[in-house]
């Protein structure tokens, strides 16, 4: 995505948003970890550190940004309430450290691991 000012353009890449929000989940309380957006054979593959972003996709509709994240959550805590969590923490840091405009964030929980 490019913004353009006075001084010139700046370029950030749909990899450095993922790495950003990817991060910024993981920091929320009731997560376990990422899960890969594109799942095999029903196999779950928990993602943390440096590959928290294959667990995020990112798109581009009308100059604002729909981020979707795949979860595994804790069990025993309430998903609606980690799910709250996640959306209101991506969007601030995501908003704050790019300043782009977050139209949507998309929560899928994936699993839920005791």
């Amino acid at each position: 995505m490019k913004i353009e000012s006075d001084l010139g353009t700046i370029d950030i890449t749909r990899k450095a948003i993922a790495d950003i929000a990817g991060n910024a989940a993981m920091e929320c309380y009731g997560l376990v970890g990422m899960a890969h957006k594109h799942g095999k054979d029903g196999l779950i593959e928990i993602l943390s550190g440096d590959q928290a972003n294959k667990g995020v996709g990112v798109r581009i509709e009308d100059d604002r940004l729909i981020i979707e994240l795949y979860v595994i959550v804790e069990y025993a805590i309430k998903i609606s309430v980690v799910a709250e969590n996640i959306i209101a923490n991506v969007k601030y840091k995501v908003e704050k450290q790019t300043s782009l405009k977050v139209k949507r964030i998309c929560v899928n929980v994936v699993s839920v691991r005791v």
